[in-house]
This record gives structure tokens, sequence and C-alpha cells, in this order.
């Protein structure tokens, strides 16, 4: 199955989480880890933004140390696009590999926007964690 593909399954899985009144606002594909895929979802409503994370089959994470590892490479490799001057033409995971292939493409312009974004992404996850739709343990 394709990226796109597990994005449509994956954006499912999430409007079936959406509390009333929200809606899925954005799906980010995370691999945090080798081989460990997961969703960074957010959920938009008029008062807030809500956040969950859910694994390759739809499941909500409630693992504190997984959901920031999600959460923190999508926004590291986020971070690295906008330094790198690259917008994705289409779907694309965020991970260690791609952070990689970022830097070697555009040199110290990429390693000194994570460097000056680690705040940055530490406020993100704190965020994330404070309207996280469920327990984390």
């Amino acid at each position: 199955m394709g990226l796109e593909q597990d994005l449509r399954r994956i954006a499912e899985a999430a409007a079936r989480h959406a509390g009333e009144g929200e809606d899925v606002a954005g799906i980010v594909p995370a691999e945090p880890a080798g081989g460990l895929r997961l969703y960074v979802c957010a959920y938009g409503s008029e008062d807030a933004t809500s956040w969950l994370v859910l694994d390759a089959t739809g499941v909500p994470v409630s693992d504190r140390a997984l959901v920031r590892d999600a959460v923190s490479i999508a926004a590291l490799c986020e971070l690295a696009e906008e330094a790198a001057g690259v917008e994705p033409d289409s779907a694309r995971v965020a991970s260690p590999a791609l952070l990689d292939e970022l830097g070697a493409g555009a040199g110290t312009d990429v390693a000194d926007a994570i460097k000056g974004g680690a705040t940055t992404v530490e406020e993100l996850v704190r965020d994330v964690e404070r309207g996280y739709k469920q327990p984390l343990s």
C-alpha cells in the first residue's frame, strides 16, 4: 500500500476520533525510529487545536515518549524543509533519513535551522501534550 492510500486510511481513522465541532486539520506521517510509522493528527475547532498520534493500524498511541518522538521528528523535518527551500510536491514521511537528505542538499542552512528551532519544537511538543485527546502514560 502506498503512502497516499495509508494517509486516506488514517484520515478515516482520525475522523472517528474527532470531537463535536472538530475537523481533522492535518496528518503528518512520521517514522521516529526505523520501521515504526506513526501519524501525527491535528484537530481544529473554533476554540482550540487538539492532537492525537495514531499507529499504523489507526489505533491511538498513549505512550508519551512515542508521541514526543513522532511530534519532534515531524517538526524538525518541517524546519529543515523550510531552511532548504523545499516545497514537497507529494506526501512524505518525516524521518531521520529525510533530515539527512535535506541536510546533505542544503548544508549548514538546515543544521542552523534545527539548532535555532529547538525551542520551537519543544513548545510544539508541550502544546501537543496539553491538547492530547487522551491520557498519556
